[in-house]
């Protein structure tokens, strides 16, 4: 702990570029520490707000969860906010018969963030909760949230989100999970966080900043707007949800094209954060996202500048190797892969730079849907 401590302090007299950092910094060190759980008589309101589109599967599950919550039932509500739903999902939500539930029906399908631009003025109470239909909580998960916004400084917290998958996990997407929910909490132990995960993640009400009606990934740049603005967003790995992963690689391209295409589009919406004196934020920013996304367009030109420079022993194994991994990401995609553990990993960041380049594709033609279709999973 003591070296991590100096570094940060060393860090901070670098660049001096946070802005308070002693309040901060005092912040920071606590989230390497058991934060004290906030009594009853402390924790403040709570909403709950999930946006769902045709989620009979699963509206039935997340409200039980919800309802199992370990949070006083006077200051603990849950709000479904039904985008133009067409099955049973109103009917499911509205007969529910607990006054902590509430239905809000639009009657026309506009969108995700569309429909939280128009239900969130319409909620009073001090912190919400943001989650996805087939996203499961821990009991103590809320709690675990909440006691974070005893610090003024706190905007956002984003918990931890659990992938499982009753098939071993074939898309490789637990691997890659455990390596991002890693970035993450360096990220929170350096004082931000860049961006939210939308299936669990709180923020102060009045810091939600209504968005573009056809922004694409908003949980990431809900968070990132309340970073600009001087606040911090942070991690609690203690909040803790859970959803199942896709069931297949064609399940989770879906899935991945969309964000990627989001990911780009965000990059104008999120520009300030990008500014080289903002610190170490701008320089996590520039790392772990703008770099990330720019790696289909080093594959592809690594594999051109092999292709030209095969002649040379080392270029064409290094072309081989590259057309292996390629061949074993496309096969990946096929209605019955071969599934094997080593394989997984190279076939899923084969799938995953794949969609991050269609995402851009479609970003740039302008052929993303704002509208969403949830992924199907297990």
């Amino acid at each position: 702990m003591s070296g991590i401590d100096d570094t940060l302090t060393e860090l901070a007299d670098e660049f001096d570029l946070l802005g308070d950092w002693e309040e901060r910094y005092r912040y920071v060190i606590e989230l390497g520490k058991e934060l004290a759980p906030l009594s009853d008589a402390e924790l403040p309101a709570v909403t709950m707000l999930v946006a769902a589109h045709n989620e009979e599967s699963v509206i039935r599950e997340k409200i039980a969860n919800s309802l199992a919550i370990d949070y006083p039932a006077d200051r603990f509500r849950v709000v479904i906010a039904s985008d133009g739903s067409r099955d049973a999902t109103n009917a499911l939500v509205a007969g529910c018969g607990d006054p902590r539930i509430q239905l809000i029906a639009y009657p026309q399908r506009r969108g995700k963030i569309a429909t939280l631009n128009a239900t969130i003025p319409q909620l009073t109470d001090e912190i919400l909760v943001m989650s996805d239909a087939n996203t499961m909580y821990a009991p103590d998960a809320v709690r675990a949230l909440v006691r974070h916004f005893r610090e003024p400084g706190v905007g956002c917290v984003c918990g931890e989100l659990l992938l499982e998958s009753p098939e071993g996990g074939a898309s490789g997407e637990g691997i890659y999970w455990r390596y991002e929910t890693w970035l993450k909490r360096m990220e929170s132990r350096l004082g931000f966080l860049l961006g939210a995960t939308g299936g669990i993640f709180a923020l102060r009400r009045s810091l939600f900043r209504q968005l573009p009606s056809g922004t694409i990934v908003e949980d990431f740049v809900t968070a990132m707007k309340v970073l600009e603005e001087g606040h911090r967003v942070c991690y609690e790995p203690a909040a803790r949800a859970t959803e199942t992963t896709a069931p297949s690689m064609q399940e989770e391209m879906r899935r991945k094209c969309r964000i990627g295409a989001g990911g780009f589009q965000a990059i104008a919406l999120t520009a300030a954060m990008l500014n080289p004196l903002r610190g170490l934020p701008a320089l996590g920013y520039w790392s772990h996202k703008i770099v990330r996304w720019c790696v289909p367009f080093f594959l592809l030109g690594m594999l051109v500048a092999s292709l030209a420079l095969a002649a040379e022993p080392f270029y064409l194994f290094a072309l081989g190797a590259q057309l292996l991994a390629y061949g074993i990401g496309l096969q990946g995609l096929l209605p019955r892969p071969i599934d094997h553990p080593l394989l997984r990993p190279a076939r899923y960041f084969f799938v995953m730079n794949l969609a991050l380049l269609i995402g851009f594709i479609r970003f740039v033609r302008g052929t993303q849907r704002v509208t969403w279709e949830q992924a199907q999973r297990s």
